[in-house]
């Protein structure tokens, strides 16, 4: 698979008592002012 879109997304660690993912990601906005080379896999939080 090939890169060709950057996206901010929002993710959240807290997970039910049985482990299931509290809440889903969330899609926060496009980012066509980068390319996928110049993002980074992750960023600390905000």
């Amino acid at each position: 698979m090939r890169s060709e879109m950057v996206v901010e997304v929002g993710v959240d660690v807290a997970r039910n008592a049985s482990g299931r993912w509290r809440h889903p990601a969330r899609l926060h906005r496009a980012r066509p002012d980068l390319s996928p080379a110049d993002a980074p896999l992750t960023s600390p939080p905000r």
